[in-house]
This record gives C-alpha cells, sequence and structure tokens, in this order.
C-alpha cells in the first residue's frame, strides 16, 4: 500500500533528487546544501542536479573556484564520495551522466576549451581540446548545431556529418537531441509551431523516417502522426512516447517501436479507472521508463496546476497509484505538483512549487 511517509522542506531544485537511490538535497538560505544519501547525512556547497545511473550517484555543486562552472561529485549509494571532477559544464539531463563536459583555459589563446571526461576516472576522453561541448547517448558521442549532427568515435575522429536541410522540402530547426533508442538517433525540429521527429540511423547518419501531420515536408518515408507535441524515449523497452493532436484539437499518446518505426498504438491521451466514480484528468508527463508513464494528475478539467500524479502501466493498462496532494482551492491558489520521479522500486519523490519533496512508500501491511 502506497503512503506518503516524510514531507522534505528546502529542496530547492525540481532536479535536486533521484529517487532510483532515494537520494535529494535540500539547500538554506546562506546557499549551504546537505546532501541525503542512504541515511547518510553529508554537507556540501549549494546543489544543482542530483542523478544517477547503475549504482552511481551524481550530484553537481557550485564550483568551488568560483570560476562559474560546476563540479561533479560521484558518490556509490552508500554514500562513499568516489571522484571530483572541477569546471563542469552545466550536466545536460538526456544525455549519459557518466561523461561530462569540462572546460580548461588556455593562457595563449585566452578562451575556455572543452573536453569530454569520464568522472569515474577523471581522465579526458580526447587528446585535443574543442571550442564547444559534445554529448555521449548510448556510448555514442554527438555533436549538433543549427541543422547539422556530428557523430564522433572514441578517438575523437568524425564517422559521419549531416546537415538535414536538404532532407526537407520545408524550412527546419534541429533543437536538442532527445537521445538513442532502438539504433536510431532522435531529434526534434520546430520551425513557426510546426514539428518534425527525425529518426536517424546511428552507424550512417541518414534520416531513416520523419513524423509529423503533413507529408509533405520531406520527399522520404513518413508517418503522418499528428501535430507532434513532447517525445519521450524508453531505453528499456526501446518505445518512444509521441504527445500529438489533431484539427479538432484531441490529444493522443502515439507508441512507436524504435526498431521498426511502426506505431503500434494510438490512444486518447487518457487513463480508465476501474471504479467509475473516479474520473482521472491527466495532464503532462514527468517520465517514461520500463513499463511506467508518470502523469501530472488535476482536480477538475477548471484547474490551473496540477494537483498530484497518476503511475500508469501502459502494458498491463493499469493504475499502480493515483494520489492528490492538494485540493483545486489550493492549486487554483498557485500551489502545484512539478515534478514526479517513479522508477519501478518501493518508493515515489513528488516535487511541488513550494520546494517540498513528498516522498511515497510501498508499505508492506
Amino acid at each position: 500500500m502506497w503512503k506518503e511517509t516524510k514531507v522534505v522542506k528546502d529542496v530547492r531544485h525540481f532536479y535536486s533528487f533521484d529517487a532510483r537511490h532515494g537520494v535529494y538535497a535540500t539547500t538554506d538560505k546562506d546557499d549551504n546544501s546537505m546532501l541525503y544519501i542512504n541515511g547518510k547525512e553529508i554537507p556540501i556547497r549549494e546543489v544543482g542536479y542530483v542523478r544517477s545511473y547503475d549504482d552511481k550517484v551524481v550530484v553537481q555543486t557550485d564550483s568551488e573556484d568560483g570560476s562559474g562552472f560546476y563540479d561533479i561529485m560521484l558518490f556509490n549509494r552508500d554514500g562513499e564520495l568516489l571522484n571530483v571532477v572541477n569546471n563542469t559544464y552545466c550536466l545536460h539531463d538526456k544525455g549519459c551522466y557518466r561523461y561530462q563536459n569540462v572546460f580548461v583555459f588556455s593562457d595563449e589563446n585566452n578562451v575556455w576549451f572543452g573536453n569530454l571526461v569520464d568522472i569515474e576516472t577523471g581522465n579526458k576522453i580526447f587528446e585535443k581540446e574543442y571550442c564547444d561541448t559534445r554529448e555521449v547517448f548510448n556510448n555514442m558521442v554527438f555533436w549538433s548545431r543549427g541543422n547539422a549532427i556530428i557523430r564522433y568515435d572514441w578517438d575523437g575522429n568524425i564517422m559521419w556529418q549531416r546537415d538535414y536541410q536538404s532532407d526537407f522540402n520545408v524550412k527546419i530547426e534541429l533543437g536538442d537531441i532527445e537521445g538513442v533508442c532502438g539504433g536510431k538517433l532522435w531529434v526534434k525540429s520546430k520551425h513557426d509551431w510546426h514539428e518534425i521527429l527525425l529518426a536517424i540511423d546511428v552507424n550512417t547518419g541518414e534520416m531513416i523516417k520523419a513524423f509529423s501531420d503533413s507529408e509533405e515536408d520531406t520527399n522520404l518515408p513518413h508517418c503522418d502522426i499528428g501535430d507532434i507535441g513532447d517525445a519521450y524515449l524508453n531505453l528499456e523497452s526501446n518505445h518512444i512516447l509521441v504527445v500529438t493532436s489533431d484539427k479538432e484539437g484531441n490529444a493522443f499518446l502515439n507508441f512507436i517501436d524504435a526498431e521498426t518505426l511502426e506505431v503500434f498504438e494510438k490512444t486518447l491521451y487518457a487513463v480508465d479507472s476501474d471504479n467509475s466514480e473516479n474520473v482521472y484528468i491527466i495532464e503532462g508527463i514527468s517520465e517514461f521508463k520500463e513499463d511506467y508513464i508518470t502523469f501530472k494528475l488535476y482536480n477538475s478539467d477548471r484547474d490551473y496546476n496540477a494537483s498530484g500524479f497518476l503511475i500508469y502501466n501502459y502494458k498491463t493498462k493499469k493504475v499502480v497509484f493515483a494520489h492528490h496532494i492538494f485540493t483545486s482551492k489550493q492549486t487554483n491558489d498557485g500551489w502545484m505538483v512539478f515534478d514526479v520521479q517513479y522508477q519501478n522500486n518501493s518508493r515515489i519523490f513528488a516535487y511541488d512549487f513550494a520546494k517540498r519533496l513528498h516522498i511515497f512508500e510501498d508499505v508492506k501491511e
């Protein structure tokens, strides 16, 4: 049975916690932080991101030397400090947390140069620094700028590079790389409110398929999926979840097999209840991991802000847990649930706009 077991105050950022290992950080008015990990309380400089991979916890803090960059502290899940890497770029929430961009000042050129660093060892990946940042997805190194993307090998050699404007009959403006899933690099373009989702072969750089609401966009393989909103990559299941809408304003959940690029399911943006007295009003997705979608939950369709959350198993079509933290009056007065994390364990973290972290646990009775 799920119960709220703790409410933690002064969690300054919606990204200063990680539900997988139950880690979070609080920060006081003087910008001093306390990291809570495996029952330990560790004083630390002001904390930004707290994230994890495998059995490691990645904590981003303000830089010790005041350079304006950040420091990365790597812990194991028991709270043992494994390594510290200085002068890192702001952590990228979609990439691989193990590899971070660091900056080294060149007196000769009077500029900062970048390099990727393995935060487990502190070793630089490339022999020579460069003037920008690179990102790692599924152990693949990429650079993107404008409509161009480059993939590098781990020696810094270019494997392929491509500008994708020539693949389209309309103007595109590529955004951040969403990630790698099913052997494809996924990236979105948005120009004049028109969004296109690109699936790119990670080995060749060729665009394999585009998803949007107009087949006129490209002469290459295309899927008319509707007006595209957000896209979510599920690396565990190799599925892509894309939120779309039609001309009548109806919203849909589209599930794409990342390997075959086929839309294997399209449903209304809704979750049915086993109890006819419960009507779930959902809007906004926090996570799409393993078998679960984490939705933000509203008390009514007249509310301005999310009052709670809903954990949904999209394979069994069952609600794992739904809970309202706030009433309609509270949400209309400005209170809201901002972010939710659930890692298919016995723990849910829900963050509200008063900088409080609500911890729910599956309590066995």
